[in-house]
């Protein structure tokens, strides 16, 4: 079993629990918010919420001397820390531990002119691109919600740390969250190496595929995402196959020109219909879509609930919570 040290704020925390789902002994260290540099950001949920999310299956232990962080790092197979700005490692002794796999996370990186720039994830999304995206195009600008920034840095610094782990040797990893986040924009970096098209805010419209929206329907919201490929089988879903020979709609091109209309037959044939019989039907034709589902739904969710992907926490009132469990499974390979 290998036994990980965290150090740091959600993005250690979150790179920790995956460890610790994964079996590992994870060592959640606590330190001093002048030694660690990191002050909670806001959070989108409570603090018990956080703490019952990220480190259920972790110890805890707080250290407040150099020296025996330097040891129980020592003992640990692979060290995840997380700081403010670059120089904030070397103070807590970085650099001089004595551990095969050492993981740095910072918002912008261990070198470069902003490697001690002070930054927080609404900043940082703003500095990808990231904000210019998100909105209706007459309102300003939004942040992603919740904590993507941080779990997505998490997952990364996760990856890496596991792949050294598993090949062996010794290995100093630098995870920069606005590296991170600029890694996951294929879509839109594509979009402009590749058609010189400088994406922009349309509120839910996906806009580069059509029709891919939110529809309303007689009992809530469903999801649609039409990539070209899918065209034929939504004429089947929608009971219209005349819009298969339809001018209008032949090509995805053709159907961003007409996009506006198309979104008005969407929407008359979906509109008196449930989200049951919507979902039923999709599955039926073989189309992606999504029902839009409360924070209830979502925890009653019968293919989650088949993938017992649910697992039971307790909260500091003994209650039985449901928490998210792996998003992927583990399966012993035998040869």
């Amino acid at each position: 079993m290998d036994r990980i040290v965290e150090i740091g704020g959600y993005a250690a925390g979150y790179c920790g629990r995956l460890f610790a789902l994964q079996g590992a002994d994870v060592v959640r260290v606590d330190l001093s918010d002048s030694d660690a540099g990191l002050p909670l950001p806001p959070a989108w949920a409570s603090d018990e919420a956080m703490r019952l999310f990220l480190h259920p299956q972790k110890r805890h232990v707080q250290v407040r001397d150099r020296r025996l962080l330097s040891e129980l790092v020592a003992a640990a197979d692979a060290v995840v820390c997380e700081a403010d700005r670059a120089d904030r490692l070397a103070e807590l002794g970085f650099d001089d531990w004595d551990v095969a796999v050492k993981v740095a996370i910072t918002p912008f990186g261990r070198d470069g002119p902003k490697r001690n720039w002070r930054a927080t994830p609404s900043t940082i999304q703003a500095m990808g691109g990231y904000t210019y995206l998100m909105g209706d195009a007459d309102k300003p600008p939004l942040n992603l919600p919740g904590h993507y920034l941080e779990f997505q840095t998490g997952t990364l610094a996760y990856a890496a740390a596991n792949a050294r782990l598993l090949a062996g040797g010794t290995d100093s990893i630098d995870v920069a969250m606005l590296e991170t986040l600029m890694s996951l924009s294929q879509f839109t970096t594509v979009r402009w190496h590749c058609a010189g098209e400088l994406r922009t805010r349309h509120g839910s419209d996906f806009w580069f595929v059509v029709p891919s929206d939110l529809f309303a329907c007689a009992d809530g919201w469903v999801y649609l995402n039409i990539v070209p490929q899918f065209w034929d089988p939504l004429t089947v879903f929608l009971e219209q196959p005349e819009l298969l020979v339809d001018p209008r709609f032949v090509n995805n091109d053709l159907r961003m020109v007409h996009r506006e209309v198309l979104h008005d037959i969407v929407a008359a044939a979906l509109a008196t219909q449930t989200t049951a019989q919507i979902e039923a039907r999709a599955e039926l034709c073989r189309i992606p879509l999504g029902v839009v589902q409360d924070f209830d739904q979502v925890l009653a969710d019968r293919h989650l609930a088949a993938r017992a992907f649910f697992e039971p926490v307790l909260d500091s009132q003994s209650r039985t919570l449901k928490n998210a469990g792996l998003p992927f499974r583990l399966h012993t390979v035998t040869t």
